[in-house]
Parts: structure tokens; sequence; C-alpha cells
């Protein structure tokens, strides 16, 4: 998702690059014929419409500044016209189409596709909301995975460890190859590992690395151990990067191991994350992939749901 001069109201954006994807295409409605074209925008003037007509608040920012800016990151950004008018639009790069919205009064989602499909026939569409998901399926499209944004305010909460097990922080180098095995176990068999296909050790534990430098600004990574046994069963990596809008706390990973489950665990590293990030940060953010388990804990920890989006490609 998603300054130089704003392009005019009535532009339908710079002719700078209209050679790069098919312009022209012809529909032919009974006798009437119907001129398409797709069109290079002003990507300033793209990211309002964007953020205006997708009508999807994907991440959750509850920020029109932010949201403007989160649609800016490119400026292979197109609008789609009929006979000169817009009537939707998306990012389009070398593989794939990303973040498409249709332009009111034109609601036609089908005839949408279908022409936008003619002129950019990719094999990769990205930011795919519920009411195109379905549509696309009589494109030759399949869905690869469907994800949310989650969040709730931070505040202090209730939290209770179960007896047995304490909570620590940890030291990524020093203790990478037992995290590391940890993640993987914990997310063995999901979801996740079904679409995507399991993580090497090597993966987890540079990821893990990955996410802890951004967090350096505020981390609240912790893990849970067994106390009899010393051994990690439960990894939770979260905390607050330095450029994060409204400054949030973000959840990037939470595992338990398969064993381990059922005993409240989870809720209480949620919890904890919650209360610890009350003070520093306004509310959590979480990502979540549809057909995890772990959605229904999060709501019943009192997070709500953004809009979901699908990634799809050509069957």
């Amino acid at each position: 998702m998603f300054i130089g001069g704003f392009a005019r109201s009535d532009e339908v954006g710079t002719r700078e690059g209209r050679d790069e994807i098919t312009n022209k295409n012809k529909a032919k409605v009974g006798k009437i014929i119907l001129n398409t074209d797709l069109i290079r925008a002003d990507k300033n003037l793209f990211a309002i419409y964007q953020t205006m007509y997708s009508n999807a608040d994907i991440e959750i920012w509850y920020d029109w500044d932010r949201r403007l800016n989160d649609t800016t990151w490119t400026d292979q950004c197109y609008f789609l016209t009929l006979d000169g008018k817009k009537i939707g639009g998306a990012v389009i790069t070398d593989d794939k189409i990303m973040f498409p919205f249709l332009i009111a009064p034109f609601y036609d989602r089908i005839t949408f596709w279908s022409w936008l499909l003619k002129h950019s026939p990719k094999s990769k569409i990205s930011g795919v909301l519920d009411e195109d998901s379905s549509i696309l399926l009589m494109f030759s499209y399949k869905a690869i995975d469907t994800n949310q944004v989650m969040c709730r305010p931070a505040d202090n909460v209730d939290v209770v460890l179960p007896d047995g097990f304490f909570c620590r922080p940890f030291d990524m180098e020093k203790e990478a190859d037992e995290i590391g095995n940890a993640i993987l176990k914990g997310y063995r068999g999901g979801i996740d590992s079904d679409i995507h296909g399991e993580a090497t050790l090597e993966y987890a534990i540079e990821d893990a690395r990955r996410v802890i430098k951004i967090y350096a600004p505020k981390d609240l990574s912790h893990v849970l151990v067994e106390a009899t046994t010393n051994q990690i069963v439960g990894v939770c990596i979260a905390g607050v990067g330095e450029n994060y809008t409204h400054g949030y706390a973000e959840i990037a990973d939470i595992c338990v191991l398969p064993e381990y489950r059922g005993r409240g665990l989870a809720k209480y590293m949620i919890s904890r994350i919650v209360t610890q990030a009350h003070g520093v940060a306004p509310f959590v953010k979480l990502f979540v992939t549809i057909g995890n388990n772990s959605e229904y804990v999060y709501r019943q920890m009192g997070f709500i749901a953004g809009p979901r989006f699908t990634n799809m490609e050509r069957r």
C-alpha cells in the first residue's frame, strides 16, 4: 500500500510512461464502442484517490497522512479510464498488480477487472479485498493467503503466569539456536507453514535478529521457560520501532510449543505486551493469516480486525 505539484483535478495522469503498458483497448457494448486506457498517474494524486476510494484502512492506521504516505512508495501508479474518465486504479509493478480500487460512480467490479487484466495481465495480484477475490476466481486466479491486521489499546491488564513457568528477556546472540528452534516448533503444522513451507533454522534466527533490531528503541521481547526443565516453551518478539506511526507497539512473532498449549501461556505473553506497552505506546498491533487458530485468542484479548486482504496468483 501506500510530493511535487498536484495534477489538476480534471487530469487523468501524466503522459510520461504511457507506453510502458498497453494503453488502448476497445470494448463493444451493443453497438457502442467504449475506449479504455491505462495511464501513468501522478503518485500524489493517485494516493488521494486510492486512500479515499479503496475505503479500506488495511493497516488500521487511523491516520489520513500515514495512509497517503503508505501509497506513495512507488511511482508505478496507474488510472484505468473509460472514454477519458477515471474509473479505477492500481499500483502495477513488473510482476504484479497491487491495491486496486474503483472510482465512483463506476461500480461494476467484474467489468473493471476484465478491462484492467486486458491491459495488464500480471501473474500476481496483492492486497485484494474480499469483494474482489471471488471475482478474480473467474479470471483464473487462485488465493495464496488471506491476511488481516489486528489491534487493541495498550493498557494495564491482568497478567497471571501459570504455575511452573517463569518469564525472562533473552539474548538473541547467545541463545540463537534455542530461540530459533522454539520458533520453528511453535509454527510447525500451522497455516503459515502449510502455505509457505517450513522455514529453516537459519531463516528463523536471521528473521528474529532483523525484527529485534527494528525494536531496539523499545524491545518488549521475552520467553517463557518451564521451571523444572529450564526449557524455552514460548517466544514473543515484540516492541516499538523508531519511526512507527503514532509510536504503536507491535507483536511480530508469538508462539508456544505444541505440548504446552492450552495452559494460558499465549494469553499471558499477549497480556504482558499490552501492559508493558501502556505508557510508551497508544496501541498494540499484529498481523495474522486467516486460518491461524491464534486469531480466536487475539479476539478474546480485545483485538479488533481490519479489512481482510488476499494475495492471489494466476493458476
